[in-house]
């Protein structure tokens, strides 16, 4: 047997994705080299190949988290505004009655943006090897171990000790397994299919969400002919979409896309996905922390998902600087009890809102459909309803944390 090897960190995160690369940038843009910081994944290695594009809805949140952490001129670059957000029910066409219409703007910025998951994730990687106390592993955990003062994670061969663990290793968290966290989850028994489509006219800065009976319909600007699609519907309904030939597959998405960037030539860069809503109960316990889809999984009717994760990251990261500019222990539960009142509002009114949207609009029942066009219709004609709406997508209020506002974390 291999001698086991204990390897001490201030910080261990489970998980390498993007709220895991975000939280090590914050931390270290503030610390240096003065705090050590372990990361373990699975798989280390994501795909970073030229054939995988994820579109992200990225909101002013976002945008000034990039800010405070000086990437957001790197970022732009690879970022497609969203300058107008229209909605509607079933299929209409634009720009008669039926559509709501935002201008997607907070004291005239662009309120979001669309970037390929993959420009972002470079950026990121690139940001990180700066620092040389920062170490990635690729490992199976298999158990987990917390005292008064410390953490343990072991793997086949080694020990890994934090005073905190950061459980970012997505919805099929081992933390929470291991931990036997309880989450309030349930399957929306619909499945979304995500793709890149080239179509025949050029995109006027504008996402559309069309809710048509079978379930939320979202096309995404990525470029000048170029968009994301997500469309979520029925597991019976996908099943049957996974079957069809890509000429086929393009007819079908052509009879949604009703025209409205004239017609797809072409669709690559197909994958689907299984739909369900998660919120962990507590997105902590001693020594441990919760963010991003390990702590919350919402549907992605509004493309929220990735700047709630990320708002974990500014309230974490603004919570353990404080602690440690103060001498105090940032993996105690005291620190951990901030973070948990600092984001659950959040993440549990966001989720709702959203689980509430698609339910409302994937339901079938026909005497509902008045309801439904009206509701549009309604919040169209008032335009502080409008303007709340895009300020509160936007993920900024007075109490947010300095990167939620742009400004860095400073000791």
């Amino acid at each position: 047997m291999q001698p086991e090897n204990k390897i001490v960190s201030d910080l261990l995160i489970v998980g390498n994705g993007i709220s895991s690369q975000f939280l090590s940038l914050a931390l270290l843009r503030t610390f240096g080299n003065n705090l050590k910081i372990n990361v373990i994944d699975k798989d280390i290695l994501y795909n970073n190949s030229d054939e995988y594009v994820r579109a992200l809805s990225i909101s002013l949140s976002t945008v000034n988290i990039c800010k405070a952490l000086d990437i957001w001129d790197k970022v732009k670059v690879y970022c497609y505004p969203v300058e107008r957000i229209d909605i509607s029910s079933i299929s209409k066409s634009l720009p008669n009655d039926g559509y709501l219409q935002f201008n997607n703007r907070i004291s005239d910025q662009i309120a979001s943006y669309i970037i390929n998951e993959k420009n972002l994730r470079e950026i990121l990687d690139i940001e990180l090897e700066n620092f040389n106390n920062i170490r990635v592993f690729t490992e199976d955990i298999s158990e987990i171990n917390i005292d008064q003062n410390h953490a343990e994670l072991s793997t086949k061969n080694k020990k890994f000790i934090a005073k905190l663990i950061i459980a970012a290793d997505g919805r099929n968290s081992i933390i929470k397994h291991l931990l036997g966290t309880k989450s309030i989850t349930w399957d929306y028994k619909q499945t979304a299919i995500s793709c890149v489509v080239n179509h025949s006219m050029s995109n006027p800065k504008t996402a559309l969400e069309i809710f048509l009976e079978t379930g939320p319909f979202a096309i995404l600007p990525l470029g000048e002919k170029k968009s994301s699609i997500i469309w979520s519907a029925s597991n019976e309904i996908m099943e049957g979409i996974k079957n069809l030939s890509t000429k086929e597959l393009i007819e079908e998405l052509n009879s949604k896309f009703d025209n409205r960037r004239g017609k797809i030539l072409k669709v690559d860069h197909i994958g689907y996905f299984n739909l369900y809503f998660s919120i962990t109960k507590k997105i902590i316990d001693q020594r441990v922390a919760f963010i991003g889809d390990s702590a919350h999984v919402v549907h992605p009717l509004a493309g929220q998902g990735i700047n709630i994760g990320l708002r974990d990251v500014a309230h974490l990261s603004e919570l353990i600087v404080d602690s440690i500019k103060y001498g105090l222990d940032f993996g105690s539960m005291n620190i951990l009890e901030k973070y948990q009142k600092s984001r659950m509002v959040d993440i549990v009114s966001s989720a709702i809102i959203f689980d509430g949207i698609n339910k409302f609009y994937s339901n079938d029942f026909k005497a509902l459909e008045p309801l439904k066009d009206f509701a549009i219709r309604f919040v169209d004609k008032i335009p502080i309803l409008k303007k709340n709406f895009v300020q509160e997508a936007s993920g900024i209020k007075e109490n947010s944390p300095k990167l939620v506002k742009g400004v860095p974390l400073n000791l």
